[in-house]
């Protein structure tokens, strides 16, 4: 679906709640406790097999996930992304999850000796052989402790980490090639919203990733742009953030 047809498309939308089980997904607002400086929280959605929703990336087709929160004493939100997966199908490449997925919040109070109460509002695709634009919003209450910040930690867990794993980034025709410190699954790339950047083929005997980068004209006009570089090392998920050279 176009993303300009999806937009306009989820402003006639009516807010959904979690107990209508007619539609292929719900989704959850999950409250967790408070570490002295920030309360946890997290967006959940789950999905009828073969559906799909998406990573802050989706890939050639579809909509990031778009979350809000609002509330008393709230001062700031942080909103993180797990590690996502590559679905291939039917010829087109979309970055997302299937199943189940929590998005994990942190929210700052501005009076760390008073609750929160929060209400999330969330604009998002949910996917099979077409997408279906969707809606949600709920509202949560937070205290010390909570038996859902489990769930939350899990979740959490699996968003990518800081790492040092690229040691150099550099263009050649319509490639971008990464020298790697370390072996990889899978490599996702997020640049300028022009080019696409397809799924890596790992050269082992050198070390490298060959990223075949779509709308790319020139080889020169990456230079001196700063990607951001998630990986799947087989597990863990790492983060980088590169310059072409």
């Amino acid at each position: 679906m176009d993303r300009r047809i999806f937009i306009s498309t989820l402003a006639s939308l009516p807010f959904i709640s979690s107990a209508q089980a007619t539609l292929p997904w719900k989704a959850e607002f999950v409250v967790g406790g408070f570490d002295g400086i920030t309360y946890a929280a997290g967006f959940r959605v789950i999905m009828d097999k073969g559906w799909k929703t998406y990573w802050r990336n989706p890939g050639q087709a579809g909509i990031p996930p778009h979350i809000e929160i609002t509330g008393a004493n709230l001062e700031s939100m942080t909103i993180d992304f797990p590690l996502p997966l590559r679905i291939i199908e039917d010829g087109s490449e979309a970055l997302g999850y299937h199943d189940e997925v929590v998005f994990p919040i942190s929210l700052k109070p501005i009076d760390a000796t008073k609750p929160i109460s929060a209400h999330l509002s969330s604009f998002f695709g949910i996917c099979a052989v077409v997408c279906t634009p969707a809606k949600f919003e709920a509202d949560g209450k937070f205290a010390n402790d909570n038996p859902q910040s489990a769930i939350i930690s899990k979740w959490q867990m699996r968003v990518p980490q800081p790492s040092r794993f690229i040691s150099a980034a550099h263009v050649t025709e319509h490639y971008l090639v990464l020298d790697l410190k370390q072996s990889l699954k899978d490599i996702f790339v997020e640049g300028p919203d022009r080019y696409f950047f397809q799924a890596p083929d790992f050269a082992k005997e050198t070390g490298r990733a060959w990223i075949k980068v779509e709308g790319l004209k020139d080889s020169k006009d990456l230079l001196g742009i700063e990607l951001r570089i998630t990986a799947d090392a087989n597990g863990p998920g790492l983060e980088q953030r590169v310059t072409v050279a």
